[in-house]
């Protein structure tokens, strides 16, 4: 099987339970912007992102070396069970020591900050899922690794709808509150992790002597740039939020809040998928086939992401009002002004999934973390010149001009090892087409938001599943055999 065969089936995989998993977001999305007050929808974003960044340093870059190493590992049952027992274990003892620092430094961080007293025990309980959210990261990254995405997929959407209906059960039902939400989402970790680690102990051997000091420090070698790069990352992507509560309260920070997550969703549907399915076929690949075969694959790769991501980019600005107020209402109508500019942002801290594979490949972790740490930097001097006058407009520019920032700094460091190169013509071919898209749909007003927006995705997606159809020969040829299949 081809490496682009293998890419298109496990991103398909992906896909789906993303697919899945958006849609479950955009079912809650519009309660939770309906039954939460601006502000109290701010703090659990907040909470969420701060939650994000206890939980990278809680895997410390143990869960980022079971992606690079385990292949190198799982020729002998032997050496399989040191792997297992040493990521597992310090991953346990590295979450511990994390959740304790988590719930003892943040009432000190809070004196920086300025939330509201009310909402502290939200952040508190929550310290549940800096425990044992970083232990489910690591069995799902074995799935990935050992190429079981059709079953993570299974798993992660099961378990993303389990913690769903929970955390809903117990807003609406049970607390009445925002409280009862995070004790829905700390149940939902804890039966992921049931069922998670039912899985691993089946299929891997856990022995406390197994655990190797120098596994560790090499796992700790690899990670640890990685570590520091992601946390640098949720910097990147989340700083504004930090910086939005402290200059302009909760209530500003919902409306931003929910102009990037709906950027977000959009966003996650595609990269995440990329990411989780690319990632583990070009190391795959390089291993065995060299640098040219990667490359290609690696150009072709990003020939795809261009076909999908400039419509998406170019039907989004034009039906963001309508999205946001179909689904989140009036009151936050003005968060369409700025949320394609998150999305613009997004895709091009993105790409880096694609540009970033030399630096990765040849360990240079220590350069990706500068990458990140340049970016993030940027996006925090953007953020205090423009927040104080542009509030969450200002915030969405400065994301969008950081994480450009980052996709050059990119280039110019990974491509010394693996050069990715764009097609010109299919840059250019589907910018022409999104344009014609765009100006087709701009100007359906039916006076009704969701009227508006189902006929503007319908229209849209006429446009460029033809547009795409009449150059794509593979695709069409492939579109076909699918519909032959179909009828038999």
């Amino acid at each position: 099987m081809t490496s682009i065969k293998k890419l298109a089936i496990s991103f398909s995989h992906f896909l789906g339970g993303n697919a899945i998993s958006l849609l479950l977001g955009l079912i809650t999305f519009p309660i939770l912007t309906r039954l939460l007050p601006r502000a109290d929808y701010g703090v659990l974003g907040l909470v969420t992102t701060t939650v994000a960044i206890a939980v990278a340093f809680a895997k410390g870059g143990i869960s980022d070396g079971i992606i690079r190493l385990y292949k190198e590992h799982a020729d002998s049952q032997e050496k399989l069970s040191i792997f297992t027992s040493t990521v597992l274990i310090r991953g346990l003892i590295l979450s511990v020591l994390v959740t304790a620092i988590y719930l003892i430094g943040l009432p000190l961080l809070n004196r920086y900050i300025g939330i509201h007293e009310k909402y502290l025990g939200y952040f508190m309980l929550m310290g549940v899922g800096v425990l044992v959210r970083p232990l489910n990261i690591i069995v799902l990254n074995y799935l990935r690794a050992a190429g079981k995405t059709l079953f993570f997929n299974t798993l992660f959407v099961i378990t993303k709808t389990i913690s769903i209906a929970l955390s809903m059960i117990m807003l609406i039902y049970v607390f009445k509150n925002l409280y009862g939400y995070f004790v829905g989402i700390v149940l939902g970790e804890i039966i992921t992790a049931t069922i998670l680690f039912r899985w691993l102990f089946a299929n891997y051997q856990i022995v406390t002597r197994n655990v190797s000091g120098e596994l560790t420090l090499r796992l700790i070698r690899f990670g640890i740039p990685l570590l520091i790069s992601e946390f640098s990352y949720l910097i990147l992507t989340y700083v504004d939020r930090y910086m939005l509560v402290a200059y302009h309260g909760e209530a500003v920070l919902g409306l931003y809040s929910v102009g990037y997550n709906m950027a977000s969703y959009l966003n996650d549907l595609v990269m995440f998928s990329l990411s989780y399915a690319l990632v583990p076929l070009y190391v795959e690949l390089y291993v065995k086939d060299g640098k040219e075969k990667t490359e290609e694959f690696l150009s072709k790769c990003l020939n795809y992401f261009f076909m999908g991501i400039i419509p998406l980019c170019a039907g989004y600005l034009a039906i963001s009002r309508d999205l946001i107020v179909t689904l989140a209402s009036n009151k936050y109508a003005e968060a369409a002004e700025f949320s394609p500019l998150i999305l613009f942002g997004l895709v091009f801290l993105g790409m880096n999934t694609i540009l970033y594979a030399g630096l990765y490949l040849q360990k240079k972790t220590v350069q990706i973390l500068f990458i990140n740490f340049a970016a993030a930097s940027v996006n925090i001097i953007m953020n205090v010149i423009l927040l104080p006058t542009y509030q969450a407009t200002g915030a969405a520019v400065a994301t969008l001009v950081a994480c450009i920032v980052a996709s050059i700094l990119t280039i110019f460091l990974s491509f010394k090892y693996i050069v990715v190169r764009a097609n010109i013509r299919t840059i250019i071919y589907y910018s022409l087409l999104a344009s014609v898209m765009f100006l087709c749909i701009n100007w359906i007003d039916t006076k009704i938001a969701w009227v508006n927006l189902l006929t503007k995705i319908a229209l849209g997606a006429v446009i460029i599943v033809t547009g795409t159809l009449i150059r794509e020969n593979e695709i069409l040829a492939y579109a076909k055999k699918v519909l032959v299949d179909l009828r038999l």
